[in-house]
């Protein structure tokens, strides 16, 4: 009767047993991973705890609420749909993903190089080569077709184009949802607790996102990468550490909006606790902001990684689509496909994120038109 009243009064205090039960979740996964470290056992990769953690906040603070709440989410479906650009974001989005989810499994390994295959064009048109006539003793040039072999061509090293772009599709997702998720969780927390405490609290956080604004992004970025090893995980964590400022600052220009309304001003009479308040009320009216930042944020960050591997930072043991472009930039006359291709997708990818961004702010901003 005791336990039974103990988790009813935590859950009280933070909100509700959906609020409970994900800071249990947080807690299991923190634990185990401080287990992981003191007693150096490994119970589970590194990089599942991020996972975890990363699906456990989507879980909670998107499905769920989309799923209780079936009526808002349609209405705010329609209004996303009055942007028509938004299904092309949706839909390429899709497809990427079910490109770097299944993609691997019908290509070939990124990393094979076939030095006989070199240079080949995609399928349905064909490049003028010069190679080594034995026979006569001298260079003749060819003409040299496209395969279905390479649909999409290969580089000059003989690697295959398509499997190339699909390992990109992959890191390109990674690091934008992963780095993004760090991100908007540490800016998030640190925007709505600012602005509801306040006092020399929100004056110390706010001139510290102040100072971490005034130094260029992209040259810290390369700055911390240069020092600590060019990592893609190491990439994913520093973009996620340094890019949380300009969410802090929307979050808490929302929350200090949202501290004043009469239901805050109702809960506090009330008795409610801080932490009641803060997870009831707060966090759930910030969500639409949150999502619309998240969804803008991603094609920068996807940028920024691509700008680091194009510039020789980035991880050498995986096939960016940044790393791609630095490896086309010399053959552009003779291989042009090699640079054109990751260039392509890349903008479609932001492209994409930015129009159905742009549809959401659109469906979540109440001035806009119904």
């Amino acid at each position: 009767m005791y336990s039974d009243t103990l988790w009813q009064r935590m859950a009280r205090a933070v909100g509700g047993v959906k609020n409970l039960s994900f800071f249990t979740l947080i807690a299991i996964y923190t634990l185990l991973g401080g287990v992981q470290i003191l007693f150096k056992v490994r119970l589970l990769p590194t990089t599942v705890y991020v996972y975890l953690y990363l699906i456990t906040l989507i879980i909670y603070f998107a499905v769920l609420p989309l799923y209780w709440n079936r009526r808002l989410t349609s209405y705010y479906w329609n209004r996303t749909k009055k942007f028509r650009p938004s299904y092309f974001g949706i839909g390429f989005i899709l497809f990427l993903i079910l490109l770097a989810l299944i993609g691997p499994f019908f290509t070939q390994d990124p990393t094979a190089h076939v030095l006989k295959d070199k240079g080949l064009p995609p399928v349905g048109l064909s490049v003028e080569q010069s190679t080594f006539d034995l026979a006569k003793g001298k260079f003749v040039t060819v003409d040299t077709p496209g395969t279905w072999k390479h649909p999409l061509g290969t580089d000059n090293d003989g690697a295959d184009m398509l499997a190339m772009l699909v390992s990109g599709a992959r890191i390109s997702l990674q690091v934008g949802l992963l780095a993004t998720g760090i991100a908007i969780f540490i800016g998030s927390v640190i925007g709505v607790f600012s602005a509801y405490i306040g006092g020399w609290v929100d004056n110390v956080l706010m001139r510290i996102v102040d100072i971490m604004l005034t130094f260029p992004f992209f040259l810290l970025l390369v700055f911390i990468v240069y020092i600590y090893g060019a990592n893609l995980w190491i990439i994913i964590f520093v973009i996620g550490f340094t890019g949380w400022p300009g969410t802090a600052r929307l979050v808490r220009s929302e929350a200090l909006s949202l501290r004043t309304r009469d239901y805050i001003l109702a809960s506090k009479s009330l008795g409610a606790s801080d932490a009641r308040i803060v997870f009831r009320h707060l966090i759930p009216n910030v969500i639409s902001l949150i999502i619309v930042i998240s969804t803008l944020s991603i094609p920068g960050i996807i940028i920024a990684e691509a700008g680091l591997s194009f510039i020789g930072l980035g991880d050498p043991n995986k096939s960016s689509w940044g790393r791609i472009l630095n490896s086309g930039q010399n053959s552009l006359e003779t291989a042009w496909w090699v640079a054109v291709e990751p260039g392509v997708m890349l903008f479609l990818t932001v492209l994409a994120f930015n129009f159905l961004g742009d549809g959401l702010r659109d469906a979540f901003d109440p001035r806009s038109e119904a």
